[in-house]
């Protein structure tokens, strides 16, 4: 298994596509703040609405 962290990520529609990503890979995602978004923006919600 994986563990991917994501330090200080700013674009949240590329935050949403590696949730996703590590969704199907069962990757643990590590998010260390401070985030460039709000994790409740559309774009990253629809990103991992399968998931």
């Amino acid at each position: 298994m994986f563990d991917i962290a994501l330090y200080e990520p700013e674009i949240a529609p590329n935050t949403g596509n590696i949730i996703r990503l590590c969704a199907n890979c069962g990757a643990n995602l590590h998010l260390i703040e401070p985030l460039g978004f709000d994790l409740e923006e559309k774009k990253v919600r629809r990103a991992g609405l399968d998931y």
